[in-house]
């Protein structure tokens, strides 16, 4: 057998090779090989059969969302208490303005002018202040807290 004068034997065995399984990979798809005895005849070829069916009768929609009512709690949220907490910061806004409180358990509050607090309610928010007027034994108080400085993560 003689090869080109660029083909080795090697790559002769490769196309060779190649040949012998395309041609058995268009026998498994149907497809017929170029025969001079047979006129062409186009035939469907059926790639993939639909054998499988959903059936959703007496199951729940899988899109419906699993939180059925509304989230009632049992125990009311307690108020601020404004002696056990610091104003972390404010947040400036262009109608109002919200106050950030952490107090001494770790827990953040988020206020705003009218909100209560124990015994009270916030009257003002400054630049670097807030305000709330508390009544205790029928005494009323102007609670005054300013922004806590801290350095580097350590309350002053």
């Amino acid at each position: 057998m003689k090869l080109l004068p660029w083909m080795d034997r090697r790559m002769f065995r490769g196309t060779v090779i190649v040949a012998v399984i395309a041609t058995a990979a268009l026998f498994d798809y149907g497809v017929p090989l170029a025969d001079s005895t047979q006129p062409e005849q186009k035939q469907k070829v059926r790639l993939r059969e639909n054998s499988y069916y959903y059936s959703a009768f007496n199951k729940r929609d899988p899109f419906e969302s699993l939180i059925v009512g509304e989230f009632i709690s049992d125990k009311k949220m307690e108020l601020v208490d404004i002696g056990r907490v610091e104003l972390v910061g404010i947040v400036k806004g262009d109608l109002e303005r919200l106050a950030l409180l952490e107090d001494d358990r770790g827990f953040s509050y988020i206020l705003r002018v009218g909100d209560r607090v124990r015994n009270g309610s916030v009257v003002a928010i400054g630049n670097k202040t807030m305000v709330a007027r508390v009544t205790n034994y029928g005494q009323t108080k102007k609670h005054t807290l300013r922004v806590a400085k801290r350095q580097e993560g350590v309350r002053k």
